[in-house]
């Protein structure tokens, strides 16, 4: 028995798109065992080092102290700067969970007798599920996310 892609998409994301969230919507066939979910996005860590000056400068005036710019200015690199996204996953009857870890690159698996950390494991049921993605940050000049809903226990392989 082999994985049957339910689910696949893709999105370039800039600096307006942080604090958003955009919902991605897929049937899920009756017979489904397990589903598995891979999304990973890139590039990480920002590398343009004047834009990512100009974004330390930003949020030091903004959120520190006045006498305490110069200091934090010196103590903040652009290695510091990273885009990050995270996903959570919804079934026909409500949360599944959520996975807000910084890492690029996740793979989260439901099933019913087990799950990824931070998700419930449990029947997969039949029917319309949505997996969010939220942009928490985006630090560099655009962003490319990638999204996969592979399912178990469907027969053959149907990709």
């Amino acid at each position: 028995m082999g994985n049957v892609l339910l689910f696949k998409a893709s999105n370039e994301l800039s600096a307006c798109c942080r604090q958003s969230h955009t919902v991605h919507r897929f049937n899920v066939p009756t017979g489904a065992e397990r589903l598995i979910v891979r999304f990973s996005y890139a590039p990480k860590r920002a590398s343009d080092v004047p834009r990512g000056k100009r974004l330390i400068e930003a949020a030091v005036r903004k959120y520190e102290e006045p006498d305490d710019y110069e200091r934090l200015l010196e103590r903040y690199t652009i290695d510091t700067l990273q885009n990050l996204l995270t996903v959570s996953i919804d079934d026909p009857a409500g949360f599944r969970g959520a996975a807000h870890r910084p890492s690029p690159e996740q793979t989260i698996v439901l099933g019913e007798s087990g799950a990824s950390p931070g998700f419930i494991a449990g029947t997969i049921r039949s029917g319309f599920w949505e997996v969010t993605v939220s942009v928490h940050e985006i630090v560099t000049s655009t962003c490319m996310y990638r999204l996969a809903v592979e399912a178990e226990g469907l027969g053959e392989d149907r990709t």
